[in-house]
């Protein structure tokens, strides 16, 4: 059988790599972005991305992800990596029809950095494609390609599944205390979360076995010693029988 190519065609991997800025007031979740070295847009800053199979061969998906988690455009060790989906047409890309599959990842603390890179606040690039959430500033910020999008997309998939996961807890590493817990998970939905709440959430993980608690304390603001809480599963999500809806 002989196969006709009608147009060129591209298939990449894109990223949106997530961090915590808790020293922000209020805190906020934040994007890696690098500045691209080559056409198209040249100089602009966009999400890590690369050509699968490209100028260096990828035996698969899998292959071209961690050949761009360890590149320079990224170059972090993310403690969480999903796929989200996959976006395709014949104008995302100015050099030819193009589709990408694209994850998100979370780096844990206040990763810096790195030389090309800087980290923006997710709803700046989100308002690009939506208004702000109620009781959230943003300015929009574009992107080339269709990167706006994704990054908007990835942050839907963030809120819903963080409604019933520990997904949040994953940004503060391997210890954490009660109010930083809900202040990520507030940070994440975009609403308060009484602690009480968070509390019972947090004594579920430690009967399965995600979380420990220790004697240690941390001190956070003018108030009391908190104490700390060690992740005994780092990088796994535990989820709930009920969702923060409910």
């Amino acid at each position: 059988m002989t196969i006709q190519n009608f147009s060129p065609y591209l298939h990449t991997i894109d990223v949106v790599v997530l961090r915590y800025a808790a020293g922000t007031q209020p805190g906020r979740i934040e994007v890696l972005l690098h500045q691209r070295e080559n056409e198209p847009y040249k100089d602009a800053w966009a999400l890590p991305g690369l050509v699968v199979n490209g100028d260096i061969p990828d035996p698969s998906i899998e292959a071209a992800v961690k050949r761009l988690m360890a590149s320079s455009k990224v170059g972090m060790e993310p403690v969480y990596i999903e796929q989200v989906g996959t976006e395709g047409n014949a104008t995302r890309d100015p050099r030819c029809w193009s589709s990408t599959t694209y994850y998100f990842a979370i780096v844990a603390g206040d990763t810096p950095a790195g030389e090309r890179q800087q980290f923006v606040a997710l709803d700046d690039l989100v308002a690009q494609q939506r208004p702000a959430a109620p009781g959230r500033q943003a300015n929009a910020y574009p992107l080339p390609f269709d990167h706006n999008r994704l990054c908007a997309l990835v942050a839907d998939r963030l809120v819903s599944k963080s409604l019933y996961s520990s997904l949040p807890l994953l940004f503060l590493g391997d210890t954490l205390t009660l109010t930083e817990s809900a202040d990520v998970t507030a940070c994440v939905l975009g609403r308060p979360v009484q602690k009480s709440s968070m509390r019972t959430r947090l004594l579920a993980m430690v009967e399965a076995g995600y979380l420990q608690e220790t004697d240690d304390k941390k001190q956070l603001g003018m108030g009391r010693p908190q104490s700390v809480i060690r992740s005994v599963k780092p990088g796994q999500v535990f989820f709930f029988d009920r969702s923060f809806e409910k």
